[in-house]
């Protein structure tokens, strides 16, 4: 009897040791989320454009990039008069575009303490983006052409994030206020772009 006891004791000391090692194997293989930003080469594919964008480290949350390529631009004009009533205008262009600008990550140790992940810079950020875009490749709509100009400028503070979707896509969001300037006017509205970035 004091046998069976034993060999009873031995077995259940044999599992829970097992069940231990398994736990701290386990353990030791999680990856750890990073806590500084990296620097990212990637094709960005947004609602309405397709550029190359670098984006550099400068310090642990903070990076500058800059990017290439054609943006797509969309614009809804409404004028009211009060003899002739409202009126809307829409206009649509696909054009060359550069642009710059800053990114200051906030949201990592939030994200890291959750066991989210951070992996390409999948965060929240605070930043400043300058764009210039070219003569139009293609336009459409019937907006004034006096309106719109073969060059102008746009400056965007924006709040945006990054999600991290496997390890080579990333899925992006950004938003905030536009200026837009040209040879003919200045005008206000909202830039938004959403779409996913393929890490090189």
């Amino acid at each position: 009897m004091k046998a069976k006891n034993a060999i009873k004791t031995l077995s259940i000391l044999l599992i829970c040791l097992a069940i231990l090692g398994k736990a701290k194997a386990q353990d030791s293989t999680k990856v750890e989320q990073p806590t500084e930003v990296k620097s990212l080469n990637k094709i960005r594919l947004s609602l309405l454009s397709l550029h190359y964008e670098r984006e550099q480290k400068i310090g642990k949350l903070t990076t500058v990039y800059g990017g290439a390529g054609l943006a797509g631009t969309f614009l809804i004009e409404y004028n009211y008069n009060y003899i002739a009533g409202g009126k809307t205008n829409t206009y649509f262009d696909l054009a060359p575009n550069l642009y710059a600008g800053i990114r200051k990550y906030y949201h990592f140790e939030n994200r890291i303490k959750k066991g989210k992940k951070t992996i390409n810079n999948a965060s929240n950020y605070f930043g400043l983006d300058v764009s210039s875009y070219f003569s139009p490749l293609i336009k459409g709509g019937n907006l004034n052409q006096y309106n719109v100009a073969n060059w102008e400028i746009g400056i965007t503070p924006q709040w945006g994030f990054q999600r991290s979707i496997g390890k080579k896509t990333n899925f992006e969001l950004s938003l905030g206020p536009n200026m837009r300037i040209n040879k003919y006017q200045t005008y206000y509205g909202v830039d938004g772009r959403i779409g996913f970035s393929f890490l090189l």
